[in-house]
C-alpha cells in the first residue's frame, strides 16, 4: 500500500535553522495542527520531543490529548472543553469565557487587524473582569498577522498595533496579579521580524515551506514529507487503446504502463493526464488508485508539495494537509 516517509534529517535541519532564528528551541512552539499539517501527528510530536521542542500548539482536544506526554505546554487553538483539562485553551471571543470551565488555564486571543478572531481591543476590560470571577488561570496573551507573508507594510502596522495593545494589556495584568506570557509570531514573521515576545508558533516552515514573497530572503528549508506509491499491475497499452475512467487516455503508439495504489481517498486531487517531471498520469486519477507511464515497483508522487501546488494553483498547506491519515508513515 502507499505510504507516506518522513526524513528525520531534514526535519531536524529544519528545526535547526528555526532555533537559531528564534535565538533558542526554547522560544518556539511547535504547530501540530490538522495531522500535523498532515504529516502525522505522532510521528511528528516524537521527533519534536527527541529534538527538544517543549512546546505544542494543536486545533482540538482531541489533538492535545494523543500528544500531552510528549510536551511541556500545549496550547488548543479552538476547542472549549465541557471538563477542567491540563491545557491552555485558547480565547477566541467573550463567549468562550463563559463557556470553558472555572479554573482553566487560558490564553487571551486579541484581534490586532485580521479581523478573524479574537478578542476585540475594547472587549479586553470586560474580559479580565469575568476571567477574575472564575478564577481562570491566565497563561497567555497572543494575536496573529494577516499578511506576514506578503511583500507590503501591513505586517508593521498590525505589529505596531500588537505592540500598542501588549503595553496596555500588561498594565492591567499588573493590577490582577496576572503574569501571562506573550507570542504572536507565526513561520513568515519569524523570519521576517525575529522573535519578539516570548516564544513563535512555528508551522509550516518546521515542514520545510515558506509560503512567502520571493523578494524576502527565504531560508534553505527542507521538505519533511514524501508521498509513495506501489505498483498494482502493469501492461503494455497498444496504439489506438484508452485507459481508465472514461477512457480520457489514448495510447498514441504502444506504451507500458503500470497502475499504483494512491488515489484521491488518499489526499490527491482527481486530475487526469497531468505531466510531471519524472512520469505523467495516464487518464484520471481514480479514487484509490492511478496510471502512469512508468514500471517501477514504487515510485515516489510527491517530493516537494509546493512543485505540485502549482500545477493546481494552490499552497503547499492543502496539498499537504489532504494527505489522508490512513496512509503509513515511515521515518527514515
Amino acid at each position: 500500500m502507499g505510504y507516506i516517509k518522513l526524513s528525520k534529517k531534514a526535519f531536524f535541519h529544519n528545526l535547526d535553522i528555526i532555533a537559531k532564528k528564534a535565538k533558542d528551541i526554547s522560544k518556539v512552539a511547535l504547530v501540530l495542527k490538522d495531522n500535523a499539517y498532515g504529516h502525522g501527528l505522532l510521528e511528528i510530536s516524537s521527533l519534536a520531543n527527541e529534538y527538544g521542542v517543549k512546546k505544542a500548539v494543536v486545533r482540538n482536544i482531541y489533538e492535545a490529548k494523543k500528544i500531552e506526554k510528549f510536551f511541556d505546554y500545549i496550547l488548543v487553538l479552538a476547542d472549549i472543553p465541557n471538563e477542567l483539562l491540563d491545557f491552555n485553551i485558547a480565547i477566541n471571543r467573550l463567549e468562550d469565557l463563559k463557556k470553558v470551565p472555572k479554573n482553566s488555564k487560558i490564553e487571551l486571543k486579541i484581534d490586532t487587524g485580521m479581523h478573524r478572531s479574537g478578542i476585540l481591543p475594547e472587549q479586553i476590560k470586560e474580559a479580565f473582569i469575568i476571567i477574575k470571577k472564575k478564577n481562570l488561570k491566565l497563561n497567555g496573551i497572543f494575536t496573529h498577522f494577516r499578511s506576514a507573508d506578503e511583500l507590503s507594510s501591513e505586517l508593521f502596522w498590525q505589529d505596531k498595533n500588537w505592540e500598542n495593545i501588549k503595553k496596555s494589556v500588561k498594565d492591567i495584568c499588573k493590577s490582577y496579579g496576572f503574569n501571562p506570557h506573550f507570542h504572536s509570531a507565526n513561520s513568515a514573521t519569524l523570519f521576517r521580524l525575529g522573535c519578539k515576545d516570548d516564544f513563535a508558533r512555528v508551522g509550516i516552515a518546521a515542514y520545510g515551506y515558506l509560503e512567502m514573497d520571493e523578494a524576502f530572503d527565504i531560508p534553505n528549508l527542507k521538505p519533511v514529507l514524501s508521498l509513495w506509491a506501489k505498483k498494482i499491475s502493469g501492461r503494455v497499452l497498444k496504439k489506438g487503446q484508452r485507459v481508465g475512467y472514461g477512457g480520457a487516455f489514448e495510447a498514441k503508439e504502444d506504451m507500458v504502463i503500470s497502475t499504483y495504489d494512491i488515489g484521491y481517498a488518499d489526499g490527491f486531487f482527481r486530475c487526469e493526464n497531468l505531466e510531471f517531471d519524472d512520469f505523467k498520469i495516464l487518464g484520471r486519477v481514480s479514487m484509490d488508485n492511478m496510471i502512469l507511464n512508468k514500471d517501477d515497483e514504487e515510485i515516489c508522487i510527491i517530493k516537494d508539495a509546493k512543485y505540485l501546488a502549482k500545477k493546481f494553483n494552490t499552497i503547499s498547506y492543502e496539498i499537504l494537509v489532504k494527505l489522508s491519515p490512513f496512509l503509513k508513515r515511515v521515518i527514515s
